[in-house]
């Protein structure tokens, strides 16, 4: 016979293979802190997303505008161009040339008009261009405009001189094209000129300037008996003294051994100077007409060369072995500043080499009592028997590079002295913004350099 036995459970022993609804509820709100914590992380995680990715479309629209903005702008004014014709077949760039200007008539040679909006408003940006075909001819000069209406930053473009692209920019009513909605700020500061109108005293460092008045002769001066240093023939233009025939340059070839000579090496050099006769004094003439080269300014040195007829000879001419430089020599010793190189240049080898040569520089602090000085050394045969003709040489500073903006309007004198643009633009999206701050250098507005 089987005893069955019994087995009695204690309250608490059954408890062991359950939960008690104290313990439930405590789980359910520990379940219930995690989904919503969880919850939210994801919502703000989301949220987070979105947000950058309206902020970064904002951005995005806002440079590409800028990019349209930049290339638009930096053709303002009139650059140089080979074909312009009239209907006599004359070269009409001149008149070309005046129609890229906003005023001619009234003496205003900028190319630009600019209307700052009022308070917190918007700008508008209106400039004359040239426009050339794939083979870089003249084809048309174009009025473009960028303005703000409604929030919306539109272009309108016309042509106003030349042949029309009539699908583009019309010759009739302006084609009107909308750029960007929703622009919150769209302002424009042209860059304060670097040298002002009545500054020319101060802007041309050679020839010197006296009373307001800049001169355009120039002379001369040979440097020899110092080291080896040698003189050479200086002949002037009689008539105008804007004109320097330098000849009878130092050789450095042995013609009867067909070799270089390489026991001394023999330099031409001369010192330019104003329209004052120093005789063959170099010293002389640098002491009493040196000048300072101020720092961080940058200067061109410009001057047309030519060959004198001579080109036969030029064509010896070596680059890399032959010797032509202009640069800058101390008054007290002739020694060359170690901040500065000199500039090799290279004369004519036939009429297509006739022209400017210009060198731009700046240098790293101020130089002061020097003197502009060419140097020559010729090492191969025959070339020492040419001649170089220098005229118009002048050295002047140039608008600064580094660009300040302060104003929007500037006198008409000085409106064709600005060479940049800083354009600030803000668009909206979704309650988010994208900002861009770019500068646009524009080299051709107003008269040429």
């Amino acid at each position: 016979m089987i005893r069955r036995k019994s087995v009695i459970l204690s309250a608490s022993e059954g408890s062991r293979n359950g939960f008690t609804l104290m313990e439930l509820m405590v789980y359910m709100a520990i379940l219930g802190i995690i989904v919503i914590v969880a919850g939210r992380a994801f919502s703000d995680s989301t949220k987070f997303r979105v947000r950058t990715q309206n902020i970064l479309k904002a951005t995005q629209e806002a440079e590409n505008v800028a990019t349209l903005f930049k290339s638009d702008v930096i053709q303002m004014g009139a650059k140089s161009s080979l074909e312009v014709k009239g209907t006599g077949g004359d070269d009409q760039f001149i008149e070309a040339e005046k129609a890229a200007k906003v005023h001619w008539a009234d003496d205003d040679a900028s190319s630009y008009n600019l209307t700052p909006g009022a308070e917190g408003g918007a700008d508008a940006l209106e400039f004359k261009r040239f426009r050339y075909d794939g083979q870089g001819k003249f084809v048309s000069v174009e009025q473009v405009r960028w303005f703000v209406e409604n929030e919306i930053l539109k272009r309108s473009c016309k042509t106003i001189d030349g042949t029309a692209d009539d699908d583009v920019c019309p010759s009739g009513e302006p084609t009107v094209v909308e750029i960007a909605s929703d622009v919150k700020e769209f302002q424009v500061w042209p860059a304060t000129p670097g040298m002002m109108a009545g500054d020319d005293d101060d802007n041309q460092k050679f020839p010197p300037c006296a009373g307001g008045n800049c001169g355009e002769e120039f002379r001369m001066v040979p440097r020899s008996g110092d080291e080896n240093f040698m003189g050479l023939k200086v002949t002037l233009d009689q008539s105008a003294h804007k004109m320097v025939t330098l000849s009878g340059f130092s050789s450095n070839y042995l013609m009867n051994e067909d070799k270089v000579d390489e026991a001394g090496v023999l330099v031409n050099q001369v010192f330019a100077t104003g329209n004052a006769d120093y005789g063959n004094s170099w010293k002389s003439a640098c002491t009493a007409e040196n000048f300072n080269l101020e720092a961080e300014t940058e200067y061109e040195i410009s001057f047309e060369v030519s060959d004198g007829g001579d080109a036969d000879k030029m064509r010896m001419f070596v680059p890399g072995r032959d010797h032509m430089a202009v640069g800058f020599r101390y008054a007290k010793d002739g020694s060359k500043p170690g901040e500065i190189d000199d500039f090799l240049f290279y004369p004519p080898a036939d009429m297509k080499g006739y022209g400017a040569r210009k060198m731009r520089f700046s240098v790293p602090k101020t130089i002061e009592g020097v003197c502009l000085a060419f140097t020559f050394a010729s090492y191969s045969p025959v070339a020492a028997n040419g001649q170089v003709v220098i005229s118009d040489l002048t050295l002047k500073k140039l608008d600064t590079s580094n660009y300040q903006f302060s104003e929007k309007n500037f006198s008409k004198e000085n409106k064709e002295r600005v060479k940049a643009f800083r354009m600030k633009l803000r668009i909206a999206r979704a309650g988010e913004t994208g900002d861009v701050d770019i500068v646009v250098p524009t080299p051709s507005n107003g008269v040429a350099d």
